[in-house]
């Protein structure tokens, strides 16, 4: 620590012990030493790991692939950096494709492809940024059938924060969007290890990326706060309601194999993949009882394509699907066309009327 002589010292600088003090202006600022923890957390050791095995990968190829691999890259050019004008050499895009394929569930390619795809920008109705849920929702669909969904997050650890893109790690990749929805709360609490706090500062990358051959170039960028409501629309999410197989209750006629069935909020568009059998009877159709359902169910009907399954030849059919849920509680499968089949499966989009 060293002094500068005053009547009551209130000018020096310098570091005594852990304690280091700077002057700034006509202020002098104390301040504590930062102790690395040196502690490696799971996912910088996944991280060292992917690497490391990427990295000796290119070693054990053979030269007429490295060649493959350093022509590619000459036909990328020259590109600007912060210490000026550089290239790609063969060696860094191996890496730089190998990662991103990896991360992406890939296996490592050995050989170079014919072509490089850049990642590109999403398209998205809103997002949610709160202590319990971080969701997207209204994802505009990629094109490319190989495209999947990389998110890279930094939760500001000061409110003074203001550009912390150079600090995004990924979170995770998601294989393709559910209704155009993402839930990645989990993934993000596994990724840092506590949820976001109201009012915290969080940046965020996310673009559509090759799994086969991509690499990070273009991506859509936000930087907001955390709160209650979303983002761009300041909502409440209101979850999509769902009816799984354990709420539907067989009868002595009837029986459910397989039901999974969603209905989206607002507009009503279900989704659902349904495998249903007549036990008996001459009816043209199967009736169900159910445990209770959401409030949100009250008389939904539908009218959706089946077919019969394999022992029936797959026959295409017509199926009504109406759901019951006030003072009767039932749930019918009633065949509108077609020559009815008793063991039969209904699946895809389609929508609700009352």
């Amino acid at each position: 620590m060293k002094l500068k002589p005053s009547i009551v010292f209130s000018d020096f600088s310098g570091t005594a012990g852990e304690v280091t003090a700077r002057k700034v202006g006509d202020k002098t600022f104390l301040s504590t030493r930062t102790k690395h923890s040196h502690l490696k957390t799971p996912s910088q050791a996944s991280a060292r790991c992917r690497f490391s095995d990427t990295t000796r990968g290119y070693s054990s190829i053979t030269e007429e692939q490295r060649q493959g691999w350093i022509a590619l890259a000459n036909n990328l050019g020259t590109f600007s950096t912060s210490s000026g004008m550089t290239s790609m050499t063969g060696h860094n895009l191996f890496i730089l494709v190998n990662t991103y394929r990896k991360i992406c569930g890939k296996p490592q390619c050995a050989d170079a492809p014919e072509h490089l795809i850049p990642s590109h920008y999403i398209g998205l109705d809103d997002l949610w940024l709160t202590p319990d849920k971080i969701i997207f929702t209204g994802l505009r669909p990629s094109s490319n059938p190989n495209d999947v969904l990389l998110i890279e997050m930094y939760p500001a650890e000061s409110p003074a924060a203001t550009r912390s893109w150079n600090k995004t790690a990924i979170v995770t990749v998601v294989p393709s969007a559910d209704w155009g929805d993402a839930d990645i709360s989990k993934a993000f609490i596994e990724k840092f290890g506590k949820p976001l706090e109201l009012d915290q500062l969080v940046f965020l990358k996310i673009c559509w990326i090759d799994s086969e051959c991509g690499y990070l170039k273009w991506y859509t960028m936000i930087a907001m706060r955390a709160r209650e409501e979303s983002i761009f629309h300041s909502r409440e999410y209101v979850p999509r309601v769902t009816i799984k197989t354990d709420q539907i209750i067989n009868t002595t006629t009837s029986q459910i194999e397989n039901f999974n069935y969603e209905m989206s909020p607002g507009s009503k568009i279900t989704s659902d993949d349904i495998t249903a059998k007549r036990i008996q009877g001459i009816s043209a159709g199967c009736e169900f009882t159910h445990n209770g359902l959401d409030s949100t169910f009250r008389f939904d009907r539908s009218y959706q394509l089946s077919r019969g399954t394999e022992e029936h030849n797959y026959m295409m059919q017509c199926i009504e699907v109406l759901i019951q849920n006030s003072s009767t509680k039932s749930i019918n499968l009633s065949n509108r066309g077609g020559i009815f089949k008793a063991h039969f499966e209904t699946f895809g989009t389609y929508y609700v009327t009352n």
